[in-house]
């Protein structure tokens, strides 16, 4: 009988993996696991107790489709395996920190939820993998269900979907220029850039729902190759439109001005610029008018940026709403698509 679970490894295992930052817990296990020759189910009888599938094969997926808890015995247990200093893997892998671990001080335990538990499964850019020469797939745990590799210009997601896993972004250009334009916006304005870009993005994703077949969004899932109907492509076909909207929505907020004339005005530039783009107005009409009644009223909690001579100060209504921490849908005012 193995008693290794319950008594507790006594030193590391011979072959160490280096964790990569950001990375879910699930992803280091299973790769420091194999380092060793261990398939990740033989690998967790030595982290604690718990309960998984009786299929080993099925058990390897796991880190794909969800993350793993540990307690504070649990998280002790990898760091003697791993011979890594506990304070060294809490930075490295988020689900370490103290505030995520299983509720209980007694023997290490370790559970795989149904679903990832504060955010999202998201592949690491495979060609930093290869320069960190790291031959396995790595999982990080992302605030937002994508990310996109500005070394690499490579687009990745939560979905399950291995086909394709990473979009290369360098050939859509407008998805190029967006990535650093978002950069720029958040650069600027910091809280409030990042919000109105969340606020943006639940307006596209509402917009596309009327229109999921607007010519250009389809011709970009096509080039991603993504079908052009996916739930999957619409971050990414939607994504320079989001980022554009956000910098016009930021315009609306420099200015102070939120009459109902100061609103129609603004409409008819944002209409000007759908022409631009090839996007239906009438689609997204009633979103935008659901973000300006959400940004009709001005700040009272002091929620400013400075910006040169001018501040932005997002709307009262906006603030109780918004969160200043978490994934797009929990920083933006606007309802989850």
């Amino acid at each position: 009988m193995d008693l290794t679970g319950v008594l507790g490894p006594s030193r590391p295992l011979p072959v160490r993996v280096r964790p990569v930052h950001g990375e879910s817990t699930g992803s280091f296990v299973r790769r420091l696991g194999r380092a060793n020759g261990l398939g990740l189910a033989s690998f967790l009888d030595r982290v604690g107790q718990g309960e998984a599938s009786q299929d080993p094969e099925q058990v390897e997926k796991y880190p794909q489709y969800t993350e793993m808890k540990v307690n504070a015995a649990g998280r002790h247990y990898l760091a003697v395996l791993s011979g890594r200093d506990v304070e060294l893997l809490k930075w490295a892998l988020p689900s370490l920190a103290d505030d995520l671990l299983l509720s209980g001080a007694g023997p290490a335990v370790w559970r795989w939820p149904w679903e990832a538990e504060g955010g999202h499964l998201v592949p690491w850019c495979a060609l930093c993998a290869h320069q960190r020469r790291v031959g396995e797939r790595v999982w990080l745990m992302s605030v937002d269900s994508w990310r996109v590799c500005g070394r690499h210009l490579r687009w990745t997601d939560d979905s399950r979907s291995t086909v394709p896993e990473a979009v290369s972004v360098a050939p859509l250009t407008e998805c190029v220029a967006a990535h650093r334009h978002r950069l720029r916006l958040q650069g600027r304005f910091k809280s409030v850039g990042e919000e109105l870009f969340a606020d943006a993005c639940q307006v596209l994703y509402q917009w596309w729902g009327y229109a999921p077949d607007t010519l250009v969004w389809v011709q970009r899932a096509w080039s991603a190759g993504l079908e052009a109907r996916s739930a999957r492509a619409v971050p990414l076909v939607v994504f320079p439109e989001a980022v554009k909207l956000a910098w016009l929505m930021l315009r609306f907020e420099q200015t102070g001005l939120r009459t109902p004339r100061d609103r129609a005005r603004w409409l008819v530039q944002v209409q000007h610029q759908a022409d631009v783009w090839g996007v239906d107005f009438a689609a997204g009409r009633n979103a935008l008018l659901l973000w300006l009644e959400r940004h009709s009223g001005t700040a009272k909690d002091g929620a400013a940026v400075a910006s040169g001579r001018r501040q932005v100060v997002l709307a009262e209504r906006h603030n109780r709403i918004a969160a200043r921490t978490g994934s797009l849908e929990q920083r933006s005012c606007m309802p989850a698509v």
